[in-house]
């Protein structure tokens, strides 16, 4: 389900435009193999060997540096980690890009950020467009992300080719900075769900309610969501990354942050927003407690479509009804 005005603005990008992209790690190198798998050419530069070799060996080339990189790529997707980083991989893209070269932020960032990024690289005819992405790793390593894209719309357009080889669900928003702000209301509007599921499913472990038995009520009632139809992904990712040494349930609240923060530059109070982001660590870890308490994580079934964890009530089909082929549709 894309957008419905496709690429016929805008310069087209084909398979003989190099494409390069910084950062490869989870994120970044499930989208890499996405690219690579949709034909395209692709140049890699990472801190991490292991990741840079892992592309290599799939068809990529690698980056001798960020600047060559830069120098050498007519599109480059930049995935790292914070704001800070960001913006200093901004800089060095814009101080070796050529003219036209288009700049994709993957990052969660603030929309100031990419805005600032973009000024600066308009002075030298360089294009910066935020795409944020949404579904993580299981639907990027499958090409099938959610994408809202801010920034020129005719620069937008003409990237679309590039952009279905990794996304699915693709969305023009606006100027520069409206596909940050979309991902930061998504992830306000799940996460402050998944803090009521957490608390809901408090209540029936109370009263001596199974928790599979809760979501297939749910399912069948107003109180259905993705976040009830894939109950388990997020405990399952918490405990991925903290084998990886990563505590995602700091993660979760600072992506809560930065919608409040967003919210604030505008004079917008998020008044429940800011309660749920200063709480959610906390209710996480607890969860995590808990969950060890009982033995860990029950055994999961996955989807075979979107690879996301199956609520009882879909497991014997496989699937979840949303991600059977014709469920989806737009206006002809």
């Amino acid at each position: 389900m894309n957008d419905k005005n496709t690429a016929a603005q805008g310069t087209q990008i084909g398979r003989d435009n190099q494409i390069g992209i910084v950062g490869v790690g989870n994120m970044g190198g499930s989208i890499s193999r996405s690219i690579l798998r949709g034909g395209f050419p692709l140049r890699v530069f990472d801190l991490s060997a292991t990741a840079v070799a892992d592309l290599v060996a799939l068809g990529a080339t690698a980056a001798d540096s960020l600047a060559e990189l830069a120098a050498s790529c007519d599109v480059i997707s930049v995935v790292v980690v914070s704001d800070d980083q960001v913006k200093d991989v901004g800089a060095t893209i814009i101080a070796n890009a050529k003219p036209g070269t288009s700049v994709m932020v993957h990052s969660t960032v603030r929309a100031s950020t990419v805005v600032d990024l973009g000024i600066e690289a308009a002075k030298k005819g360089i294009n910066v467009l935020d795409v944020a992405v949404n579904g993580g790793q299981e639907k990027a390593s499958r090409g099938t992300l959610t994408l809202m894209v801010g920034g020129e719309e005719t620069v937008a357009r003409g990237l679309w080719p590039l952009l279905e080889s990794f996304g699915e669900n693709i969305f023009y928003m606006g100027p520069t900075g409206s596909g940050v702000v979309a991902k930061l209301i998504n992830n306000l509007i799940a996460l402050g769900s998944y803090a009521l599921q957490l608390e809901g499913m408090r209540l029936g472990a109370a009263y001596g309610l199974e928790e599979d038995a809760i979501t297939t009520a749910v399912i069948a009632s107003q109180g259905d969501n993705k976040g009830i139809r894939t109950w388990g992904r997020h405990d399952r990712k918490r405990a991925i990354r903290a084998a990886q040494g990563v505590d995602w349930s700091e993660r979760m609240g600072r992506d809560l942050q930065e919608a409040a923060i967003a919210a604030g530059e505008r004079d917008v109070l998020l008044s429940i927003t800011a309660v749920i982001s200063d709480a959610m660590p906390s209710m996480l870890r607890r969860r995590d407690r808990e969950l060890s308490a009982v033995g860990g994580l029950p055994e999961a079934k996955f989807c075979s479509v979107c690879g996301q964890d199956l609520a009882r009530m879909f497991r014997e089909a496989g699937i979840h009804p949303e991600c059977r082929p014709g469920y989806w549709h737009t206006e002809a």
